[in-house]
């Protein structure tokens, strides 16, 4: 009888510790048409807030998660009764990113006239979670030397005690914080932190990833409940993180066959190779966030130069020599056939020249070296710290690299690049700079940006881009010439602009498969901070271009791996034009425009790019003959209010009587152009109307005449996402 009564006692102890713990507040992430979560239990509906226009509902660890974009969507919901200690809140996440600064899965909070104390389960920059708590006017982080990892689903709890609250990943403790009272809450947010932080007009208190299965209970549940009865075994699974297709399906700006990440922001490309049959390109990668900070290298590859596939970045910053970013460098192939990067990192004092190698043949994982950094600084002779983006190349047995630079001399600032060499990349031995620009003479300013320095046939090109400087925009210069004792001697004084409207910067530059020099460039967008955070997204990237040297001069033309995107035709043969009667090229957001047109009598013509004739959006590009330049007339290119009404000019030296070819690709809000397969040009346009896509070549003087037009609908590239 005894041992029937003890194992009634075990069997009841058994059921008692594996009974499923009812939460009293259960969110599930269930996919809704509408933009509001759901509490399971008492069926109150909170809003989402979003600049998304739709709920972005996704595949979660159960059913359905709610993608967050990093710096608007979140979610508040007031509790209907107050939370007391103990409890316990948890929800399972995944990330794609790490936040540009401390960013909460979930806070708890209440709000007096005095004060705001709140509870929070966050993860700073670096990856490492945190306890966040302000209290009776206290505020405190507390992190753990754990980092959470990306890309796939991990589970965290806070669970709070009268006088103590732990944080638990995966169910095992990491932190635990003593409490000075106890706590009451009223309000919950989810997906970001109660602490507002922000980039100038960015929050940063936001999560860039999934969440799902929200929970709360009034109760504080045992770390090891938490592993057996909610974790299990599902820690640890991918998690699919592309960005919904909803979130840009109404944005007519948003380029469809040019390259740019998903979302958020981008600055200049780097690194592009060609590799075991694909070609790859990285780039400065704020997957966060819509401003310059949290800097990445993204990374994307490609079979031909078109359609092109993002990776999950390839470096990101650690707590050390490159916390403050992984800036921009360059990618080569070293002496045993592999990739190796060479990056500027920087920790907030210094900059220094940092090595990366692959882990696998596509790329995707890359170790950074152990001796980083391998150039720490510039020469002790120079005062100036800013010391960035160096490129690589080799001459003989021996490897060289520049480094974008600025020195003083004589009172005046100069741009420069430094110059070093190496036999194994690793060491590395300071010599005089390269060269260095005379900006009283040359107007090449005070410190140059991204150099690059290409072989093409017997002569070598210095390209680089000096940041503004006394009123004047960034621009790509360059320099042709001959690198003789290890300086570069160039053949000509001035500089000249790689395009005749320079809206494009900092090209990476490589062979094809086919040994065609090809650029691929940062295209910016210039436009309000406002506009960016209501868009989600900014810059891109230029097509592929091919470079040829002709006559000490850069020749650029569209590469023609573009032509696979070529869709509809329209021909045009022998239209003539004349003032007041303009011709109807087409409509739409993805157009290519080849035109042989003879000026005839027209000494000044063009293309009204964007045009909406009802409300009067359109943009005009002007060729004046006579003037010999390129107008870009954007003064109702827009009418959005936020937007700069502008003019951009620029130099188009066509010989007299010399054949005018026009190559113009327009994709949503950028527009490149090329003329002759010589001289390019690039500007964005933003209008308004989605129905703001007419073109019309127009002459506003003397007759012209359209010889031969071939005007093409193109279709989008289908880049692709991996994670």
């Amino acid at each position: 009888m005894l041992r029937i009564l003890l194992f009634s006692i075990f069997l009841l102890n058994i059921t008692s510790c594996t009974q499923e713990k009812n939460p009293a507040y259960y969110w599930s992430f269930a996919a809704q048409t509408e933009k509001v979560l759901t509490e399971q239990n008492t069926k109150e509906q909170s809003p989402i807030q979003s600049n998304a226009d739709l709920p972005e509902f996704v595949e979660g660890i159960d059913g359905t998660g709610l993608r967050f974009d990093g710096n608007t969507t979140f979610i508040a919901h007031q509790l209907p009764e107050a939370l007391e200690a103990p409890f316990t809140v948890s929800a399972w996440a995944a990330l794609e990113t790490y936040p540009t600064d401390v960013a909460g899965f979930f806070s708890l909070f209440t709000e007096t006239r005095d004060t705001v104390n709140w509870l929070s389960a966050c993860i700073n920059r670096f990856g490492k979670l945190c306890i966040g708590t302000s209290l009776n006017g206290a505020e405190h982080y507390l992190e753990s030397e754990a980092i959470i990892p990306k890309f796939q689903w991990e589970h965290i709890s806070l669970i709070a005690e009268k006088d103590s609250v732990r944080l638990l990943l995966n169910g095992e403790v990491l932190l635990s914080q003593a409490l000075p009272a106890p706590v009451s809450f009223e309000n919950l947010l989810i997906g970001r932190d109660r602490k507002e932080s922000f980039v100038h007009i960015f929050p940063t208190m936001h999560i860039n990833g999934i969440l799902d299965e929200l929970n709360i209970w009034r109760e504080s549940l045992s770390p090891d409940y938490v592993k057996r009865n909610i974790v299990g075994d599902k820690n640890g699974t991918t998690a699919k993180l592309e960005i919904p297709e909803s979130r840009f399906a109404d944005d007519f700006n948003r380029p469809e066959y040019h390259l740019l990440p998903a979302a958020n922001w981008t600055n200049e490309t780097h690194g592009l190779i060609f590799y075991k049959g694909k070609y790859h390109i990285f780039n400065q990668k704020n997957g966060t966030n819509v401003f310059l900070g949290q800097i990445n290298w993204g990374h994307y590859s490609s079979p031909d130069l078109v359609q092109w596939t993002e990776h999950r970045p390839a470096l990101s910053p650690e707590e050390g020599y490159d916390q403050n970013g992984i800036w921009s460098g360059h990618v080569i192939i070293d002496d045993n056939g592999t990739p190796v990067i060479m990056y500027t990192g920087g920790d907030g004092r210094e900059f220094g020249m940092c090595l990366a190698y692959p882990e696998d043949n596509g790329l995707i994982a890359w170790q950074k070296h152990v001796g980083n950094p391998v150039v720490k600084g510039p020469p002790p002779q120079y005062e100036r710290t800013d010391f960035r983006d160096p490129y690589l190349w080799k001459e003989a047995d021996t490897w060289y690299m520049i480094v974008g630079f600025g020195i003083d001399e004589n009172g005046r600032r100069k741009g420069t690049v430094l110059l070093y060499k190496s036999r194994d990349l690793k060491h590395w031995t300071a010599l005089e700079p390269l060269f260095t620009g005379a900006p009283e003479v040359d107007g090449s300013g005070a410190f140059w940006e991204m150099p690059v320095f290409w072989k093409m046939d017997d002569k070598y090109i210095l390209l680089v881009n000096p940041i503004p400087y006394q009123g004047k925009p960034a621009v790509a210069i360059y320099w042709v010439g001959d690198f003789v004792n290890e300086k570069f001697v160039p053949d000509h004084k001035l500089p000249r602009r790689l395009e005749a409207i320079n809206r494009m910067l900092s090209p990476s530059v490589a062979l094809d498969a086919d040994g065609r020099t090809t650029a691929i460039a940062i295209i910016p967008d210039l436009i309000p901070a406002e506009l960016q955070l209501q868009h989600g997204w900014t810059h891109l990237y230029s097509i592929p271009r091919t470079w040829n040297l002709v006559d000490g001069t850069i020749h650029q033309a569209p590469h023609p791996a573009l032509e696979t995107l070529r869709d509809s035709l329209k021909a045009f043969e022998n239209e003539n034009i004349s003032p007041g009667t303009n011709l109807a090229v087409g409509a739409g957001h993805q157009m290519e425009i080849l035109a042989a047109i003879n000026p005839n009598t027209s000494r000044s013509f063009g293309f009204l790019v964007g045009k909406n004739s009802e409300n009067g959006e359109e943009t005009k590009i002007l060729f004046d003959l006579q003037a010999k330049t390129l107008i870009i007339d954007q003064t109702r290119s827009s009418k959005e209010e936020l937007l700069e009404s502008r003019i951009e000019t620029g130099k188009l030296p066509l010989a007299e009587g010399e054949p005018f070819k026009f190559h113009l690709f327009i994709d949503g809000s950028v527009i490149e152009g090329f003329i002759n397969d010589r001289w390019a040009f690039t500007t964005r346009i933003f209008p308004r109307f989605r129905n703001s896509n007419e073109i019309e070549i127009f002459t506003d003087s003397g007759a012209l005449i359209v010889e031969d037009m071939k005007v093409w609908k193109l279709r989008s590239s289908n880049n692709l996402v991996d994670f």
